[in-house]
């Protein structure tokens, strides 16, 4: 079911199978800023990930010497959401463990998504609560793709991606299975902090980054329009369209953790990149999107 938000600027739609956003639409521009969902290269929009990111070895990870299956980034796509309150400018959907769930994930939790429309755009807050007795891991990402170029007459290489705050950028290293290599690397295709947009930047998977600094600008300096991720806390920010395509959209994505290890299962307690929640606790992870 689709769900609709709007304030005096924008309009957002979500899905509720995934709480997926499927559209940013801005009133003061005429703009679509998010990926449409053409099948063509992509027919997803802005995937939720949690509680997993990217890929794991064989599909699988263990967790106190069992072995458990999990799909691609986590479980919440396939996940019809419950609608919480819809305000007319903010929605909360929400997701508990159900029969399937803790087949794959052996803990408790509820994870809310809210989207939070604001005068400049929009703000995802991802909330997880651990009600249970025990520890929780988990991880969570985002995965919105915004339309490129957003000026008409302009070319997907007229676009660049800037990170204003980037300290020392690595590159992560990935393997021939796009799984994490567990090291880094330096990188050219990021100079003084700036990204310029190719197609074949891709030819490998995403280019995942460290260092980032907490906000990434979508832009040009041929056009007018541009998207603003701002994603405190983040660690990693990976950078994806379709690998060999000439797909007309890219992926900023914040990543709180990393994908899976290649040959390799290591229980999720042993990785330093998981997200460790006490029980009572409750976390936020926010995403805000500011749309010129």
């Amino acid at each position: 079911m689709i769900e609709r938000i709007e304030n005096s600027h924008f309009i957002a739609e979500v899905n509720t199978l995934g709480a997926q956003l499927t559209k940013i639409y801005c009133k003061d521009n005429g703009t679509d800023y998010l990926w449409n969902g053409d099948e063509t290269y992509w027919k997803k929009h802005a995937p939720v990930l949690f509680p997993f990111v990217g890929r794991l070895y064989e599909g699988k990870y263990t967790y106190q010497g069992k072995v458990y299956d999990m799909t691609l980034h986590g479980f919440c796509q396939q996940a019809e959401f419950t609608v919480i309150s819809n305000d007319g400018d903010c929605i909360t959907l929400e997701i508990r463990p159900d029969e399937e769930r803790r087949a794959m994930y052996p803990f408790d939790f509820i994870f809310s998504v809210t989207y939070r429309l604001t005068d400049k755009g929009l703000d995802e807050c991802a909330k997880v609560v651990n009600p249970g007795k025990t520890e929780l891991l988990y991880g969570f990402g985002g995965h919105p793709g915004f339309n490129v170029p957003l000026d008409e007459g302009l070319a997907f290489e007229d676009y660049e991606i800037c990170f204003p705050e980037a300290g020392k950028i690595e590159r992560r290293k990935f393997t021939d299975n796009h799984m994490d290599a567990g090291s880094y690397e330096s990188t050219d295709t990021v100079s003084n902090g700036v990204m310029k947009l190719h197609h074949d930047l891709f030819d490998d998977d995403a280019v995942v980054l460290h260092g980032t600094g907490e906000r990434a600008i979508l832009r040009s300096s041929k056009g007018k329009k541009s998207v603003e991720v701002i994603y405190k806390g983040a660690p990693w920010c990976g950078i994806w369209h379709p690998i060999k395509r000439d797909a007309p959209f890219v992926c900023i994505e914040p990543w709180w953790i990393l994908p899976g290890r290649d040959e390799t299962m290591v229980d999720i307690s042993e990785r330093e990149d998981f997200i460790h929640l006490a029980p009572g606790g409750v976390n936020e992870h926010v995403i805000s999107m500011i749309f010129s």
